[in-house]
């Protein structure tokens, strides 16, 4: 769809898009066919969409051949998506290729909405339920087993911090515990949208680990690492000692024999810090 033809269909609709949903509209098809590319989308593949508004994204992937669920807060375009019969590319495509969804993604269930057989999450996501979205897919009993997902550009560089070069955060230690590869594959203008949004954008491409392999890779849950990551990021100005409560001489010990600097913030410590951090303190 073009800028015109989704204004005429909100028109029709009697609505204008969204800011409390992030309605922001994808009207490039260079990015469109960019992010079905890189979701190496196969026939009868099980995916799932956050968000899809008036089924830019939808209509693309069914074209690949997805077997599709979709997940649509606004009720009017939810309503709008479950009475289009999806299109039709030589001959299949069915209307049991999609399942719409009317309901809130931040109070789904991933793993009772796509079960226990494989599956992909690509979506073009409202800025306000990225890192939800993320953690919930890649933290699922069952995580996809590709992630490609559209997102604010700031937010997208931020993950991919990984040494002390870059600054790490939840988010991007979070995703780094949860992966095996996490990429930007392109950035995105904000003309590719309508409305446009104040920022860039980007696809970011995440192969989510097992549970199973996660635990192999670390040698510890992520989750017991992400508890201990929640209390040093409290206060991000404060020094990490602080935050987590631990006595001076006693945080000296620890830091000595992990080669941390004492004087150390939580957003300068590597996932592999925090890995050894998190073993050492025994709250795995």
């Amino acid at each position: 769809m073009n800028k015109n033809e989704i204004i005429s269909i909100l028109k029709d609709l009697g609505r204008r898009p969204n800011k409390g949903l992030g309605q922001n509209f994808l009207i490039d098809k260079n990015i469109l066919g960019k992010i079905v590319t890189t979701s190496e989308i196969k026939k009868g593949d099980r995916v799932l969409e956050i968000g899809p508004g008036l089924g830019v994204l939808t209509e693309a992937l069914l074209e690949s051949g997805a077997q599709l669920t979709v997940i649509e807060k606004d009720k009017v375009l939810a309503d709008r998506l479950s009475q289009q019969r999806p299109p039709r590319q030589r001959g299949i495509i069915t209307q049991s290729a999609i399942r719409g969804i009317c309901a809130d993604a931040a109070k789904s269930d991933f793993d009772d909405l796509m079960g226990a057989k494989p599956w992909k999450f690509v979506s073009n996501l409202p800025y306000s339920i990225t890192s939800l979205a993320l953690r919930k897919a890649l933290y699922a009993k069952n995580p996809p087993t590709l992630l490609i997902a559209l997102i604010q550009k700031e937010v997208a560089e931020r993950i991919l911090a990984e040494d002390k070069k870059e600054k790490m955060s939840l988010l991007a230690l979070m995703s780094h515990l949860a992966c095996a590869e996490i990429k930007i594959i392109h950035r995105v203008s904000p003309t590719s949208f309508y409305p446009e949004p104040k920022v860039d954008s980007a696809i970011i491409k995440m192969v989510p680990l097992s549970a199973k392999d996660r635990l192999k890779k670390w040698g510890i849950d992520p989750e017991a690492v992400m508890k201990v990551a929640k209390l040093g990021f409290s206060h991000p100005r404060k020094l990490l000692g602080r935050n987590l409560g631990i006595k001076t001489e006693a945080w000296e010990e620890i830091t000595t024999k992990l080669h941390i600097n004492p004087k150390a913030r939580a957003e300068e410590l590597t996932a592999k810090e925090w890995v050894e951090l998190a073993k050492c303190l025994n709250l795995d």
